[in-house]
């Protein structure tokens, strides 16, 4: 077989393993380069090129010597499946990003995780604390603490005095702080 032209070996694959090994020998090497080259990742060239010569053996009765040799049959197959790998890559890519967000993680990430832990586990406690506060000093806080007003703005929506808004948001910053040694020790 070694001295067998490529285009009398291709038609045999599918039912001869010696023209199968003999066309894998002569080109296999330049095929891993080539997905190689492409992919950058020599591990996932080698699942390319292991899919190349499984689409070899599968279509090889398609293989048509009027529109190129052999090699670039084989080539040619090689280049689908890395476009179709890269694709596939792309789509994988697309799918964490909408998973994890639109960056890539950074240290600053892992601290802002590991607080999200604990205000998740210390949520129940503050709900508990928060509805022990009178109705007026529980809204005022929750205007100025969570929807961003400044004590003033949220003394204009409540329709109290700045002065007394500034005392109640004190009270209930007290009493929440209070709160806080049974949240910190639950964690």
């Amino acid at each position: 077989m070694p001295g067998t032209p490529d285009e009398d070996l291709v038609p045999r694959v599918a039912t001869d393993p010696a023209a199968l090994d003999e066309l894998y020998r002569r080109h296999v090497r330049a095929v891993l380069g080539y997905a190689t080259r492409r992919i950058g990742d020599p591990v996932e060239a080698a699942d390319v090129v292991a899919g190349v010569w499984l689409e070899v053996v599968r279509t090889a009765t398609r293989y048509d010597p009027r529109r190129g040799s052999p090699r670039a049959w084989i080539f040619g197959i090689a280049a689908n499946l890395v476009a179709a790998h890269g694709r596939q890559r792309a789509i994988e890519s697309r799918a964490l990003q909408r998973v994890y967000g639109q960056r890539e993680l950074r240290p600053d990430d892992f601290a802002e995780l590991a607080d999200r832990i604990d205000a998740q586990r210390a949520s129940p406690l503050l709900r508990a604390a928060m509805a022990e506060l009178a109705p007026a000093e529980r809204e005022l806080f929750l205007l100025v603490g969570m929807d961003g007003l400044s004590p003033a703005e949220a003394a204009a929506v409540l329709g109290i005095a700045a002065p007394a808004a500034r005392m109640r948001l004190a009270r209930a910053r007290r009493r929440l702080r209070g709160a806080m040694p049974q949240i910190g020790s639950s964690a």
